[in-house]
């Protein structure tokens, strides 16, 4: 994995059983591929949708480079599996970045804001519990 100094978004793809062990999937992704982004890079938790899978979306050198073009930059998209206490990380094909792309359309750049629905837009908004709204992205 190249510097973080470019920015890139990697979207990372897990079963609903880990949903609480996002610092170390980010900690074992980071060390998996031999960088440390310091705190130059912001972690989305996304919620599954009527799924079992779920995905944490790394905005990586959001601080360096903080307006980026979201349909410009790099996105990588990984399957993450656990074996003995590890998870191991697949780089998934272009068509799963494409995908990853389009469904990350609201997520914001470096921060845990959303973009609002368009139906938002005109004064309805729909309620939410939780976090957020649930959404797929890969």
């Amino acid at each position: 994995m190249e510097s973080t100094d470019a920015p890139k978004r990697i979207v990372l793809r897990f079963n609903v059983l880990y949903e609480r062990e996002e610092q170390i999937i980010n900690k074992q992704f980071f060390a998996f591929y031999s960088t440390e982004p310091a705190d130059d890079y912001y972690s989305h938790l996304m919620a599954p949708n009527e799924s079992s899978k779920m995905h944490i979306v790394l905005d990586l050198g959001c601080k360096t480079n903080p307006v980026v073009d979201l349909k410009a930059i790099p996105y990588e998209v990984y399957k993450l599996r656990k074996r003995d206490e590890k998870f191991t990380f697949e780089k998934l094909n272009s068509g799963a970045c494409d995908l990853a792309r389009l469904r990350c359309d609201r997520v914001v750049w470096g921060t845990d804001r959303r973009r609002p629905h368009p139906e938002e837009l005109d004064g309805e908004r729909p309620e939410h519990t939780g976090q957020g709204p649930p959404m797929f992205v890969s």
